[in-house]
C-alpha cells in the first residue's frame, strides 16, 4: 500500500517536471510561429503535466513541433 502510493506519486512528479520543461517549449514555439508574444510559463506545463491524457502528450508533441520547425522556420 505505501509502495503503490509512493510510486503514484513519483510518477505524477515526473510528468510534472517534463510537462514543465516541454510544454511552455511546444506552446511557445506555436505561438511565436503565428505572431503571438510568448505566454506559457513552467508552472502552466507543469499542471498540463498532470493531466491524464494531456500529460502523456508531452513528449510526442514536443517532437513533432521540433521536426516540423526544423522545416516552417
Amino acid at each position: 500500500m505505501k509502495f503503490n502510493l509512493i510510486g503514484c506519486l513519483l510518477v505524477m512528479i515526473i510528468c510534472a517536471v517534463i510537462g514543465a520543461l516541454l510544454w511552455p517549449y511546444s506552446i511557445n514555439t506555436w505561438l511565436v510561429y503565428f505572431g503571438k508574444a510568448p505566454s506559457i510559463v513552467w508552472w502552466h506545463g507543469a499542471l498540463l503535466g498532470f493531466c491524464p491524457g494531456i500529460g502523456q502528450a508531452t513528449i510526442p508533441v514536443a517532437v513533432i513541433t521540433w521536426i516540423l520547425m526544423l522545416f516552417l522556420v
